[in-house]
């Protein structure tokens, strides 16, 4: 797994593995100490403590690795050439964060490239030629060899750059089979491309086999569409209290109509928390009772709730920000709580989160508008078409047409429509409401195990290839090597008190300070990221 964040996602499917006897090993590729988000890796723990079978650690550190760090750049421009296609050509957002991680050389090797129609593809397929030729990390096939797998199962494998490919390439070069379980709804339109295909994609629907086969190349036969094991739990949970109890929790009148505000994360919303004061004012003023009065329930993404810090939004009428914090829902409580706030809830409203999703399971008619301040991350992200368009949201072009289509949703009580419920079949229990997707995840990762591996395939030049690219990957490890020497002494000049407080701008440092050379190189060698992805970064 990319980190521990991504355990919330195979909870259920984790879980089907050890209670079939399954001895399930789970590598972390960013460190747990940089992972923690919350109960950060908590659920494998939680899993490992109950079935012996199960346990967890670190990938190896690839990051000295000179090859496997020249690799990650590669795969760094072949993403940003992604998004230079026409068909993102309505995603800015998209394609200006992955040209931000792409190097100054392959940017402008980018920009020459994409003067011409099929510039960019071609530019990919030398690229990739390129990276297929490098050696198989050392380290990852060390680590494969020795945990001895039936199986590697790697997600999401679509990270930009994405490093978990030295892991594919190891099982096929020692002819073990793999498999990419498909983490979520988003994963196979908005990020990097899978560089190496494993022998096994699995994802939740038919709308994802498309997306796989069409925007990866993986071939038709290899993908499986199991359902939305992530999310499994929510079809049989059931609320802990009454709407009276709940609205008292939460700080909000026991009556009445209750309107829940699911916000999104920092990359679709930065500002959410102005956006959303602007939505109540606005809400406030109109002459519908169900708006002007209506009970506003705001959660907090969890991992962007630092903005509704000091909030205070009670001259907007009854409106509580809860938990004010945020949570993450990985636990019994957590998830309890969330739970209760999507089932007492009249209506709910979002940007664009896989939140809207969960609210469909429940039942609840989900709406949006498409506000300017989010035409780059509503309309301008591929993934959120499979919620507009497929029927889950109900999607106005002004908050005026929003504000009427939710004060009858509101007043009407009807839950949600049947296109939301429809979307729900399809998208998330394609074999049926009451086929679970986590066992048949399972069955297909069984059948896995009894699939002779694909051979690990480099081009016929790929000896003369290496050879070339040799002294960029000594560079590139000299690079890591370099980094990691400044960092470690950047963080050792930052232990003085004095300094980590100029430098991490704990107090205001004087302006002349601020702007001299050494603060500012300090500063970018603590925050830089260090390929966090390869074993040796910061927080995800």
């Amino acid at each position: 797994m990319r980190h521990a964040g991504f355990a919330r996602n195979f909870d259920s499917t984790l879980r089907r593995l050890a209670e079939r006897g399954h001895a399930v090993h789970v590598a972390f590729d960013v460190p747990f100490a940089h992972a923690r988000r919350g109960a950060g890796p908590g659920i494998v723990e939680r899993l490992a403590a109950e079935h012996p079978s199960v346990t967890l650690g670190p990938a190896p550190d690839r990051s000295g690795e000179g090859s496997t760090r020249l690799g990650l750049r590669l795969r760094l421009g072949i993403d940003y050439l992604r998004f230079l296609d026409p068909a993102y050509g309505s995603a800015p957002k998209l394609r200006a964060r992955a040209e931000a991680q792409a190097g100054p050389a392959l940017r402008a090797l980018g920009r020459v490239a994409a003067r011409r129609p099929s510039g960019p593809a071609a530019l990919s397929r030398a690229l990739r030629a390129l990276e297929a030729s490098l050696p198989v990390s050392p380290r990852a096939w060390r680590f494969v060899r020795e945990q001895r797998p039936d199986v590697v199962l790697v997600t999401p494998l679509v990270e930009l750059g994405e490093p978990q490919t030295d892991f594919v390439r190891a099982a096929k070069a020692l002819g073990i089979p793999s498999g990419l379980c498909v983490a979520s709804w988003d994963n196979l339109t908005n990020k990097g491309v899978v560089s190496e295909t494993p022998d096994l994609v699995a994802v939740w629907n038919e709308a994802q086999r498309e997306e796989a086969v069409a925007l990866h190349g993986v071939p038709r036969e290899r993908v499986v569409a199991t359902g939305a094991h992530s999310y499994d739990h929510w079809f049989d949970w059931a609320p802990s209290r009454d709407r009276y109890e709940f609205a008292r929790t939460v700080g909000l009148p026991t009556e009445g109509p209750l309107l829940l505000y699911l916000c999104s994360s920092e990359f679709i919303a930065p500002d959410e928390a102005g956006f959303v004061r602007r939505w109540l004012r606005d809400l406030r003023a109109r002459p519908e009772p169900e708006l002007r009065d209506a009970a506003v329930l705001v959660r907090p993404h969890p991992q962007h709730a630092e903005q509704w810090r000091g909030v205070d939004l009670s001259y907007l009428g009854p409106v509580s920000v809860w938990p004010p914090a945020g949570a993450d829902p990985t636990d019994a409580d957590s998830r309890r709580d969330y739970f209760d706030s999507l089932y007492h809830c009249s209506a709910v409203v979002g940007v664009n989160t896989s939140a809207l999703i969960e609210s469909a399971i429940v039942g609840r008619p989900v709406l949006t508008y498409l506000a300017p301040e989010f035409r780059e991350t509503q309309r301008g992200t591929p993934h959120f078409a499979h919620l507009a368009d497929g029927g889950l949201l109900r999607v106005a072009d002004s908050f005026e047409q929003h504000a009427v289509e939710l004060a009858s949703a509101l007043s009407s009580g009807e839950g949600a429509p049947p296109e939301a419920r429809a979307f729900v079949r399809s998208f998330l229990r394609p074999h049926g409401l009451e086929q679970a997707a986590a066992p048949r995840l399972v069955d297909a990762l069984e059948r896995l195990a009894c699939t002779p591996a694909q051979p690990l395939r480099a081009p016929a030049l790929a000896p003369i290839t290496r050879l070339a690219l040799a002294p960029l990957a000594a560079l590139a490890g000299l690079d890591a090597r370099l980094r990691r020497v400044a960092r470690a002494g950047a963080r050792r000049a930052l232990a003085v008190p004095a300094v980590r407080r100029r430098v991490l701008g704990w107090v205001e440092p004087p302006r002349r300070l601020s702007q001299a050379p050494v603060t500012r190189h300090l500063r970018s060698l603590v925050r830089e990221p260090a390929d966090p992805a390869l074993g040796a970064g910061r927080e995800p």
